[in-house]
């Protein structure tokens, strides 16, 4: 049994909630347990650095303090709390000043910012394998169409090396190709959807989004597959963002394990582009 604490932050904790229980359910099926940090808080995500930067560091340095109780690496799938923690664990390693700061303001709870932070896809790409995915699949999605979206912040945390390369990252392609996904080829992996601007300002994210779900359907693709929430909440709301490009079906990594696996997600309903028509096309394999 392979072991990580988990993070899930406040995104898997409400608006994307259906990609906890995706999250849950497929690594348990590849025997890989998840024990949520006890009482965790928000990291701060991309708000607290513009804010403060030390304050953001401290955020991220508690629910480090937290996985290094338990003893087990970090797993992040949030994009923005993975970058942040996975940077502010740096921090406080090569920073004496950072960690004496960290440490006040964390007392009792101490931090020495060592434990490994783990995205989705190094998960699935290092601790389960490509073979073993491969060799799992029970359903037919060779008729799926799809783009592999990284979004902005997976493989571009300051002073960090990347899990994968910066601009062409293709981790998620062979994971998608495991499973029988006809992967399509694009150049926008990992150009911005917008962001927390839909907050802000809707009309910037339906620019941004509405060019990726364009840039997608040009590119023959029936369904955007990410593992970012934010990323995946803003090109599904796009209809409702104002913006005149039609929308293309955006899903979780994780569900997209689920199809090849279970022959449908768990959470489809809380899409809201339609997936139906994609899960109800869905087969499971033909016995050789």
């Amino acid at each position: 049994m392979i072991r990580f604490s988990y993070y899930p932050g406040c995104s898997l904790g409400s608006s994307t909630d259906f990609y906890d229980r995706s999250l849950r359910k497929v690594l348990t099926f590849y025997g890989i347990e998840l024990k949520e940090l006890d009482d965790w808080s928000c990291c701060g995500a991309s708000a607290a650095p513009t804010v403060n930067e030390g304050l953001s560091i401290v955020l991220s340095a508690r629910n480090i303090a937290l996985a290094e109780r338990s003893g087990l690496h970090l797993v992040a799938p949030c994009s923005a709390c993975y970058a942040r923690t996975k940077a502010a664990a740096r921090k406080i390693v090569e920073d004496n000043d950072t960690r004496r700061m960290v440490n006040e303001a964390l007392a009792p709870l101490s931090c020495r910012g060592n434990i490994e932070v783990k995205n989705v896809i190094e998960v699935f790409r290092d601790f389960v394998g490509l073979e073993r995915i491969a060799g799992s699949v029970s359903h037919d999605l060779r008729g799926l169409k799809a783009v592999a979206y990284y979004g902005c912040l997976l493989t571009r945390i300051m002073g960090i090396s990347p899990s994968d390369d910066t601009e062409d990252p293709t981790g998620m392609d062979i994971i998608l190709k495991a499973l029988g996904v006809t992967v399509v080829p694009w150049q926008y992996k990992t150009e911005c959807c917008g962001a927390s601007s839909t907050i802000t300002n809707g009309d910037v994210t339906a620019r941004l989004s509405g060019r990726l779900a364009e840039k997608a359907a040009r590119a023959g693709a029936q369904a955007i597959v990410t593992t970012c929430p934010l990323c995946q909440l803003n090109l599904d709301l796009l209809p409702y963002l104002g913006s005149g490009i039609p929308p293309v079906p955006v899903f979780f990594l994780t569900e997209i394990f689920e199809l090849a696996l279970f022959g449908e997600t768990s959470g489809g309903a809380r899409h809201l582009v339609d997936t139906r028509t994609i899960e109800q096309g869905v087969r499971p394999l033909q016995e050789p």
